[in-house]
């Protein structure tokens, strides 16, 4: 079974910068489960608490009014931009996340070392095609 985080669609619940680490929660994360390519074919989709860990961010403009919910956005890993992180995730280069919200407001967060660690129990939303 192959899963995999959909930026678009998740929501995120706040951005801590602190300690030399982000931590980008996500209240909702969107996450496709099917026995094919993520996000391509039959699947189920569901919605669990992550967050997106990276070490020595750098924040590009302001903190965006949060919570909110994704509209468009990547995390670029080694010159690959992934909208659907596939899980487990993680990296040990850098990485670059961009973010725009359904109000238009922005995030862009650069760091090292990104990974992505679920919390609590998944729940299941719906089947996918």
């Amino acid at each position: 079974m192959s899963n995999a985080l959909e930026l678009y669609e998740s929501r995120v619940s706040r951005i801590d910068l602190s300690d030399g680490v982000a931590t980008i929660h996500f209240s909702h994360a969107y996450i496709h489960k099917t026995k094919g390519k993520p996000g391509h074919g039959a699947g189920t989709a569901w919605s669990q608490e992550a967050q997106l860990v990276m070490s020595d961010p750098v924040m590009f403009g302001p903190m965006p009014g949060l919570p909110g919910t994704i509209a468009e956005g990547y995390l670029e890993v080694g010159g690959v931009r992934h909208e659907l992180l596939p899980l487990p995730f993680a990296r040990k280069v850098a990485a670059r996340l961009w973010l725009v919200f359904e109000d238009g407001t922005q995030a862009e967060i650069a760091g090292k070392r990104p990974f992505v660690e679920l919390l609590g129990k998944p729940i299941y939303l719906e089947d996918s095609q």
